[in-house]
């Protein structure tokens, strides 16, 4: 076994205070029943009243000495400096879930009554174009600028792979502007509302405001978001320099002035009313009027995009994305039968989370993802693995779970160094296997950094670019209670 470096001889103290597991931890999840290990694996008596991380020793920092696993076509080497994020609580539960539409047919109607008022709101069918040709148009000249500035590239080759892609995306927004409407066809609402769940779930959209069909007020429900704009005056967006800390981030930014912790008081309130759960602030940010508008970039005074998640137990649900490397990579691991192919006939919603826009303190934008009810608690308290031992199975089992290399020039040497800086225990609503539509909140670890490509030179912009960016990707997620490996893009 690998040399551990923990942060402090605190750490080192709480391992040995850890309770014996009365089971192996399990990798291979499909030979268990997996509602009986999360139900049954209760905390002992006497642990209920210690915090969960002295109970399963977790460190402040995890260190490991870099080490490599051989994977498809290369070799992944993994480097290990971690900070451990584990919330203050003294236990964690087991909950089921169930995503069907948290609003009854009076509670919609009260909503559109509340956010659009008397006016008369007309509705656009889901088969409608969602944009129109203004706003491609917005996105074209959002382009031809991104051209001009990656023109200037001084390296050649970059200058080319930048320019490349921007001349696809310039041809993939064209078509979508050829094929848009002008404007979008006023239907008279006929009061139905939204039914259904799924991918499939009916969306219903209301818009006011028709006079200007640039200007309006939109409302939109489905079995899965919830989501209101008002744009009578222009959309707010994050600034930026702050635009891909998106809501799957976990980075927090705590408030600093009274206007932001005014604005983060008034989007906690109006989640809250929803019903959907517990909602906790994880950043404040400044807003600027527009999407694409270069005249009104500025951050305005008192504009606030707040991101909210929902919390169960006072452990966070996160919304990481997978990430098992290169697309094509992953594609050709799969047609070869290195890897058996995973099964996503299964839509998988989002996790649910929230993004709130306050502007001169009312707020005026709401986005909830994710829609759901919590039920009933099946194990108030379970026993979670200890920490330790979730950081062998990460080590053991990351080396299937990543993708990287050349599949013309295995073993070329130019695979990719995965950094591990932030491990977090945290809320995951999962399914289970033999019954797609039953749903489970259990506790999970993710494990996430960033990936450097032994073949490509960073500068520290570069390299701090590529952190932000990848701070939304968990590279392997591990089920706390059993240390079985859940895909979170399949949902068990």
């Amino acid at each position: 076994m690998m040399k551990r470096l923990f942060a402090c001889l605190l750490c080192l103290a709480m391992l040995a205070c850890v309770p014996t597991p009365e089971q192996e931890f399990v990798v291979n999840k499909s030979e268990i029943d997996q509602q009986s290990v999360l139900t049954q694996t209760a905390a002992p008596d006497g642990e209920a009243q210690r915090p969960i991380a002295e109970r399963i020793g977790a460190p402040a920092q995890w260190t490991e000495e870099t080490f490599t696993r051989k994977v498809p076509y290369d070799t992944l080497t993994i480097e290990i400096d971690a900070t451990v994020h584990v919330p203050d609580v003294s236990r964690v539960g087991v909950y089921t879930a169930t995503l069907d539409v948290p609003f009854s047919e009076a509670q919609q109607k009260g909503l559109i009554l509340k956010y659009l008022g008397d006016e008369r709101p007309f509705v656009i069918k889901p088969d409608q174009a969602y944009w129109r040709k203004w706003q491609y148009e917005e996105g074209i000249r959002e382009i031809q600028r991104d051209m001009e500035k990656h023109n200037l590239e001084e390296d050649q080759t970059m200058r080319d792979i930048m320019l490349q892609s921007d001349n696809e995306n310039l041809e993939t927004e064209m078509e979508s502007y050829r094929s848009a409407p002008e404007d979008w066809t006023h239907c008279e609402w006929d009061g139905a509302v939204a039914a259904g769940r799924g991918e499939n779930a009916n969306t219903l959209m209301l818009y006011a405001n028709t006079d200007v069909f640039a200007h309006y007020r939109s409302l939109v429900i489905t079995a899965d978001v919830f989501g209101y704009d008002d744009e009578s005056k222009p959309v707010l967006e994050a600034e930026p320099n702050l635009i891909h800390v998106g809501s799957r981030s976990p980075i927090r930014m705590e408030p600093g002035t009274d206007a932001e912790r005014a604005a983060c008081e008034a989007a906690k309130q109006e989640v809250d009313a929803f019903g959907v759960g517990a909602f906790e602030v994880l950043r404040v940010m400044k807003a600027k009027k527009g999407r694409f508008d270069t005249e009104s970039e500025a951050a305005e005074q008192n504009c606030y995009i707040v991101v909210l998640k929902l919390c169960v137990d006072g452990l966070p649900v996160y919304d990481f994305q997978a990430w098992h490397g290169n697309d094509n990579i992953m594609s050709q691991v799969y047609s070869e039968g290195l890897y058996a192919e995973p099964d996503y006939g299964v839509y998988m919603p989002s996790q649910t989370g929230a993004k709130v826009g306050v502007r001169d303190g009312k707020v005026a934008m709401v986005h909830i993802q994710g829609m759901q009810k919590l039920g009933d608690c099946i194990n108030p308290d379970a026993q979670l693995l200890p920490f330790e031992q979730i950081a062998e199975i990460f080590c053991e089992q990351i080396g299937y779970y990543y993708f990287t290399g050349d599949p013309d020039h295995p073993d070329s040497g130019k695979g990719e160094t995965l950094h591990i800086t932030d491990v977090y225990l945290s809320m995951l609503r999962i399914r289970k296997k033999d019954a797609p539509e039953e749903f489970l909140f259990v506790p999970v670890w993710d494990f996430v950094g960033y990936m450097e490509s032994k073949s490509t030179v960073y500068d520290a912009e570069d390299l701090e670019r590529l952190k932000v960016w990848a701070s939304s990707l968990s590279y392997l997620t591990i089920n706390a209670i059993d240390g079985s490996i859940i895909d979170r893009e399949q949902g068990y």
